[in-house]
């Protein structure tokens, strides 16, 4: 790991653990801590090489080097400020490096279950923490008795907020900062690239979200009813907004932001007395952003979806199944005098050329041979890959003679392909026939498909029409 690497993330962990203590409003007790999220993510991006900065931040923390230095050594405090560095960075360690596996070894599983494992893994770990630095201060300390008893459910939810706060934001970072590439992280941004990189919309969203914060805070500070606190969970709506219509990356620093407003508002504007309703609804809005950022993604997935039910991968053409649904909607609004014909062809020895020059010069001669006919079609002609080497070819307004002449002028412009050093003359064989009125697509192609052999055992390299 880098120096500069190693730096960033112990001086991280220093400046985001005073941070907290400034949102802090009860002894060791934040309404989130965002330490619980360095860690986590410096073992998620960094691997096993986030030990060390992280162990040495709450080293530096929880020693107090300065009193050390002007109040005389204390070697209590030593050990008790490396049994807490330690049981937190193995907790966040085991919890940090366990995530890395489940999100880099199950790759292929859908969004939300992923999503579901990493808040099942956050959880876990975040409580582990809290009961094994707990019961450091527990047993080390005289003054701290029966915290673990008093102080679990605060500790652990104030971690556990950190730690899904943090982790999006500076996940991120990490791996910008460490050139690091991991697969794994681009499923949560495949969305944004249909996004705009205008940033006015995330800024007027986030303010809106800003103000309502304070207008709530200053509401409940003005009004003694503790029942006002509860508009905070109102919050989750410009929050969703930004999660749906914004980039991942956005979504998550706006987490980060409106999570700390909430934080340093309490103090801020004296609402203490209602902290663990704030903080239950950093923890609702938290878990809620997590699961909302999975909708943008499966839409996402859902147009790659659509475009390869669309387009056929190799050749860039329309499917069986577009033109399926296209020829029948082009049916279904023509006229009853309306006259519409289709070619259904396919390439001579096909076979033999996979078999002698292999299937990489095949995919060639599909692909090349698709150029070139899309560069013969008119404007209002449909040209699809049907299966394999069986292109069809849909002629709207034209009947049987009018198709027969126009399949004849394809079969003459099938080109002589030049693939590597090999020269390779491309012929097709085609089977025409007219739509007929109540037939369905798939009995059209059989009609055509019947041709087509017709014109196989004629010789090849004909057109043949059905009658």
């Amino acid at each position: 790991m880098k120096i500069s690497t190693f730096v960033f993330v112990f001086a991280l962990w220093v400046s985001s653990f005073y941070a907290s203590s400034l949102m802090a409003y009860a002894e060791f007790i934040s309404l989130w801590y965002m330490p619980a999220g360095v860690s986590f993510s410096a073992f998620l991006i960094l691997g096993k090489r986030g030990f060390f900065p992280v162990f040495f931040g709450i080293l530096f923390v929880s020693f107090k080097f300065e009193e050390q230095i002007l109040g005389g050594f204390d070697p209590t405090l030593l050990a008790t400020a490396l049994l807490f560095s330690l049981v937190h960075t193995l907790s966040y360690g085991a919890g940090g490096l366990t995530a890395r596996y489940w999100l880099s070894h199950f790759v292929q599983k859908p969004l939300p279950l992923k999503i579901i494992g990493l808040l099942l893994i956050s959880i876990v770990t975040a409580l582990l923490a809290a009961l094994s630095g707990l019961s450091i201060w527990e047993y080390a300390t005289e003054d701290y008795q029966h915290i673990i008893s008093t102080g679990w459910f605060a500790w652990w939810l104030g971690d556990l907020i950190g730690l899904i706060v943090v982790t999006p934001t500076l996940a991120i970072v990490l791996t910008k900062l460490t050139g690091t590439k991991l697969t794994w992280i681009d499923v949560f941004f495949e969305h944004d690239k249909r996004l705009s990189n205008n940033l006015l919309p995330f800024a007027i969203k986030l303010t809106a979200a800003i103000v309502t914060i304070i207008t709530i805070m200053l509401l409940d500070s003005a009004v003694e009813h503790p029942g006002v606190a509860y508009f905070i969970f109102f919050l989750a709506i410009p929050q969703l907004w930004i999660v749906f219509t914004e980039r991942t990356s956005l979504a998550s620093l706006s987490l980060l932001i409106i999570t700390s407003v909430i934080a340093f508002g309490v103090g801020l504007f004296n609402v203490t007395d209602q902290a663990i309703t704030y903080q239950f609804a950093l923890f609702i809005m938290a878990f809620m952003s997590y699961f909302a950022i999975t909708v943008p993604a499966l839409a996402q997935e859902n147009n790659s979806l659509k475009e390869l039910a669309m387009l056929d991968l190799l050749t860039q053409l329309p499917t069986r199944w577009l033109t399926k649904t296209l020829v029948e909607q082009v049916i279904k609004s023509s006229k009853p005098n309306q006259n519409h014909s289709l070619a259904l062809f396919d390439i001579d020895r096909f076979a033999l050329i996979n078999a002698e020059y292999g299937e990489d010069v095949g995919d060639k001669v599909l692909q090349q041979l698709a150029a070139v006919l899309k560069t013969e079609l008119r404007d209002s002609e449909i040209l699809s890959r049907y299966r394999g080497d069986r292109f069809v070819l849909f002629m709207p307004n034209l009947d049987i003679t009018q198709a027969h002449e126009r399949a004849e002028e394809i079969r003459r412009k099938m080109p002589v392909l030049r693939i590597d050093e090999l020269v390779l003359p491309i012929r097709g064989s085609f089977g025409v026939v007219q739509v007929q009125f109540g037939e369905g697509f798939d009995e059209t192609i059989q009609r055509a498909l019947h041709a087509t052999r017709e014109a196989k055992q004629m010789g090849r390299n004909k057109v043949v029409v059905a009658v």
